[in-house]
């Protein structure tokens, strides 16, 4: 289980990384088209800079959205593999006391338990699952909120 976990970590951790690298270097490429449009055309002095800087702050907003995606996905995946371990752990459980049944009607009550837990750890587990992606998505919306309020005040 450990070397399982290790592996899922692992992959966790690459897939991070890679998404990092697709954000970054995008953003990099964009920041330097934008500084080579603004020469194009010739703006200089305060409108060079003004739109130097918000291009500059719209491309870090983007990036630090890709962080928070990067980490959700991350997340989520942890927390996929965590929720099958505990099940698989819940129904090797149920086995061993369906096993120990000494009737059918203690097999029947054993089973609908069983049932019954399972339903209801699906559902803790779908929210717990559902709140972290409202976080996640609350937390990527704060990247670029504050962007938008500068932005429409910079284009009055």
């Amino acid at each position: 289980m450990s070397k399982i976990a290790d592996l899922s970590q692992n992959a966790a951790e690459n897939a991070k990384q890679i998404v990092q690298k697709n954000v970054e270097t995008p953003s990099q490429q964009a920041r330097e088209a934008a500084d080579r449009f603004t020469r194009t055309l010739g703006f200089t002095g305060q409108d060079s800079e003004r739109l130097a800087h918000q291009s500059k702050q719209n491309l870090e907003a983007v990036t630090r959205c890709g962080m928070v995606l990067t980490q959700a996905i991350q997340d989520a995946s942890r927390i996929w593999f965590e929720l099958g371990q505990k099940q698989w752990q819940r129904n090797l459980d149920g086995l061993n006391k369906l096993m120990r049944a000494t009737s059918v009607q203690e097999f029947t009550a054993i089973q609908s338990e069983l049932v019954r837990e399972g339903l209801q750890q699906m559902v803790q587990d779908s929210k717990a699952i559902a709140e972290g992606s409202v976080r996640a998505v609350e937390e990527a919306s704060k990247a670029f909120s504050g962007l938008a309020q500068q932005s429409s005040a910079l284009t009055r």
